[in-house]
């Protein structure tokens, strides 16, 4: 396949956004092959009628319609799958993403990444504007995941974000409501082995037309797929961190113990760094670092068949989000 940009714009009564979008997108990709994909919903949309006012149209735009349902995410996937190029970038009608960080984030995916997400949230990025509630569960879930699960970027929910064409044809999405397909991808992505990346972005609030953004009815779709990417870290770093209350919490904790827990911390971080992901048997850093220092010095019966039963339980949970994906 000819390397090409592919660039997704799903729209719904985008009149007064759609042309100065289209006029950024091409003069952004001008000298590199793309297509825009525009992606609407009903043949009514006031989009269609402001683009046939256009004049000059851009050269390699395409229209297509969504036939899978009315929603932002279906129209994506229906976008992603007309799609023709070797990156298939996603970004909205109403110019709150910058169409030039498009390009760094085909580079990123032609040096070996397959989703990158242009990010609010690392060094370099910002937002401007937004309801506050929004940005408080956006940026708290993006750091959380990045922190916690290390899924490769500090911004899994934005809707801003590029795809290699292998993650295309591998990966279905199913999201069904709002634009809950960026986490889908992200947690996809990382748990399946593929690369996460990101690039910084500077997020501005639309100044025309309405925004179809709805935190209360799209929450449970987002918390589905952040708990399935939060089950196993949690379990592991729960583990960890009932060593560290047992070590620390004893006067008479030794020296060895300390140097433990340091020891189980940076395995669970290199582990996660070598295979690109945690895994339940990460369990077994703190549980065979930590817990037979401990039980040697306490000879207590909570001990090391304390930390077995615990650390079953936790597996049991992760193991039952995992299976929630």
């Amino acid at each position: 396949m000819s390397q090409s940009i592919s660039v997704v714009v799903p729209v719904r009564n985008e009149h007064d956004n759609i042309g100065p979008c289209l006029s950024r997108l091409d003069a952004a990709l001008r000298s590199h092959a793309h297509e825009i994909v525009v992606v609407y919903d009903r043949d009514d949309d006031t989009t269609l009628a402001a683009i046939e006012r256009l004049s000059p149209k851009p050269a390699r735009l395409r229209l297509v319609h969504n036939t899978l349902g009315p929603s932002p995410s279906f129209a994506i996937r229906a976008g992603i799958a007309a799609a023709q190029g070797d990156v298939v970038a996603v970004t909205m009608a109403d110019l709150s993403d910058p169409p030039e960080a498009i390009l760094e984030m085909a580079k990123k995916i032609r040096d070996g990444a397959d989703v990158v997400s242009g990010s609010r949230y690392m060094r370099g990025g910002s937002q401007t504007g937004g309801p506050p509630l929004k940005t408080i569960l956006s940026r708290g879930a993006g750091l959380s995941l990045a922190w916690v699960a290390g899924v490769g970027t500090h911004d899994a929910t934005t809707s801003f974000r590029a795809f290699s064409r292998r993650f295309v044809d591998a990966v279905p999405l199913e999201s069904r409501i709002g634009f809950t397909f960026g986490i889908e991808a992200t947690v996809k992505a990382h748990s399946k082995g593929f690369v996460v990346g990101e690039v910084p972005s500077s997020w501005t609030d639309r100044t025309a037309g309405q925004s179809n953004f709805r935190v209360a009815k799209w929450l449970g779709a987002y918390l589905r797929w952040y708990s399935a990417a939060m089950g196993v870290p949690l379990a592991v770093w729960a583990a960890w961190l009932a060593e560290v209350s047992r070590v620390l919490a004893h006067p008479h904790a030794t020296l060895l113990e300390r140097a433990s827990l340091l020891a189980s911390f940076l395995s669970i971080l290199a582990a996660r760094r070598l295979r690109g992901r945690m895994a339940l048997v990460d369990v077994a850093f703190p549980v065979c670092f930590v817990a037979p220092l401990v039980d040697a010095r306490m000879a207590t019966p909570y001990g090391w068949d304390g930390v077995l039963a615990i650390s079953a339980a936790l597996l049991v949970i992760a193991r039952l989000a995992r299976k929630r994906r």
